[in-house]
């Protein structure tokens, strides 16, 4: 099973952490070449004088690249440790990535060549003020009527508590974003946890609905779903073919099918076989990552949207928190379909 992993900060200060690491970094030669080789290829800590090596950095500068390294680890920009024998060279300190830094890194380097950009980068202390206020149109209740109403079955599993999962999170923030749509009133979302195949066959009986989001772990197998024992083992390994099957169990079947969990692309080909539209992650996805895509997807859906603008959308907000996981959002549909002329509210 694998395990969302959180790349960046929570604090919601994207863009005041990207302009004072950027500032930090700046435009040193030997700086920026030390903090290139560090971010280079592999993952293990390296020494000073490996470093140096790598870098092309000789000895009579070993002060220098010494002042540059503490540079970049005094400002967060790299991560300093004591070397616990696994360099045998002497050295006190090792030095490797920053998980949150290599996610931005591309920005950091543009901003850090670009002060001028740099200092116009909207923060919380400094908005941007360029902001042009448009009306927008009010949806009455004649116009409601004139919508089909869409009913989601949203599900979520998050049995394995070693590796707990912010499904909680992410539903609160879905269910905010359609709260402030303009078709909040032909939105209903039919939340269930601790899912399972037979809380799937239930929801389809019971609610008929147009949409099947699911949330919490996934592999290239299947999804982590929840057989709801308490004290025990509680994770349920239902595979793709399975869930499948399940889908095609009803009269009436769903006509999109939202799966936000890690390396859950794998039902494709069993879904797309039932005509179904697919969304799905292409390889792990961090709770950060997750959590992000939800609320944008279902805004824009619930603002009239595509399924392929909202799709779209969603990636945006998984890029904009976590640059490293943009292209893990997979948009999948049948041939003859188009996701650009669906709108499901």
């Amino acid at each position: 099973m694998v395990t969302r992993h959180s790349i960046i900060n929570l604090a919601g200060d994207h863009e005041e952490t990207v302009e004072r690491l950027s500032k930090h970094l700046g435009r040193n030669k030997l700086r920026r070449k030390l903090f290139n080789v560090i971010y280079g290829p592999g993952s293990l800590p390296r020494s000073k004088k490996q470093i140096m090596k790598a870098a092309n950095v000789r000895g009579q500068d070993a002060q220098q690249a010494q002042n540059q390294i503490d540079h970049l680890a005094t400002h967060h920009l790299i991560i300093r440790e004591d070397n616990d024998g696994s360099v045998k060279d002497g050295s006190r300190n090792l030095y490797r990535k920053d998980p949150n830094v290599r996610a931005i890194r591309k920005e950091l380097v543009k901003f850090a060549d670009n002060p001028k950009a740099r200092a116009k980068l909207p923060t919380k202390r400094r908005p941007a003020t360029n902001v042009v206020v448009r009306s927008i149109k009010t949806i009455n209740r004649r116009d409601l009527k004139k919508k089909a109403h869409l009913n989601i079955l949203y599900l979520t599993a998050d049995p394995d508590k070693a590796h707990a999962l912010r499904v909680d999170a992410e539903v609160r923030r879905v269910q905010d974003a359609i709260r402030g749509s303009q078709f909040r009133d032909n939105i209903t979302v039919q939340y269930r946890p601790a899912a399972n195949v037979t809380t799937l066959l239930d929801g389809l009986n019971d609610f008929q609905p147009q949409m099947i989001h699911f949330s919490g772990h996934g592999s290239p197998r299947g999804l982590a779903m929840d057989n709801a024992k308490v004290g025990k083992q509680a994770d349920e390994a239902v595979s793709f073919s399975l869930l499948a099957k399940a889908l095609a169990a009803t009269d009436h079947p769903p006509r999109l099918v939202l799966l936000n969990s890690c390396h859950s692309s794998g039902a494709r080909k069993p879904l797309l076989k039932l005509g179904l539209i697919v969304i799905s992650m292409k390889t792990s996805i961090s709770d950060l990552g997750a959590v992000a895509f939800a609320p944008s997807f279902y805004a824009a859906l619930a603002a009239g949207q595509s399924v392929q603008a909202a799709f779209r959308q969603g990636a945006v907000a998984v890029e904009h928190v976590s640059l490293s996981e943009a292209d893990t959002p997979e948009l999948f549909y049948p041939p003859g379909t188009r996701p650009a002329d669906i709108k499901l509210a």
